[in-house]
């Protein structure tokens, strides 16, 4: 009886443990020194928006802590990219710089980013799926194609 009793516990520890191990942090943070191995913490950042994102909940923020290039990413959720008023940039040669695919209640904002395409990037933006996307205080510039590109007509508010 007591055997049971024991593989019961141990299964629910297990599941305790493995639920805190997969939590996520509602803010983020990248830096141009960080590592996408790191938690993403204020004190050690991740080095990319994409590394960062997986350790972002819905509905979180990423933070620019320094100047660096933060590279491509895609958006599948809720969440806010703040450079801060910092150089946050993305070069996005041969691809599209950030790519939202969200849900449909979810609403993405992106602020002060520079995206540069180096004259051979897709778009800057390509925004296919989501309830809202916020583009504030952006720099688009030097993509083939388009800027902000849009699948379906969302709802966008845009200050570029």
């Amino acid at each position: 009886m007591l055997k049971p009793l024991v593989k019961y516990l141990f299964l629910i520890i297990m599941l305790a443990i493995s639920q805190l191990a997969s939590a996520q942090a509602t803010r983020t943070w990248v830096s141009g020194v960080g590592d996408d191995a790191n938690p993403c913490s204020r004190t050690a950042p991740c080095k990319t928006f994409a590394g960062s994102i997986s350790k972002t909940a819905a509905g979180g923020e990423i933070s620019v802590l320094d100047p660096g290039g933060f590279g491509a990413v895609t958006i599948t959720k809720a969440i806010t990219i703040d450079g801060g008023g910092l150089p946050a940039s993305i070069l996005s040669s041969l691809t599209n710089g950030i790519i939202v695919n969200a849900g449909a209640s979810d609403v993405v904002a992106i602020r002060g980013v520079h995206i540069n395409g180096v004259r051979t990037g897709l778009n800057g933006i390509r925004f296919i799926a989501g309830k809202e996307l916020h583009v504030e205080n952006c720099v688009i510039e030097n993509v083939v194609q388009k800027g902000l590109m849009r699948k379906i007509p969302p709802r966008i508010a845009c200050s570029l």
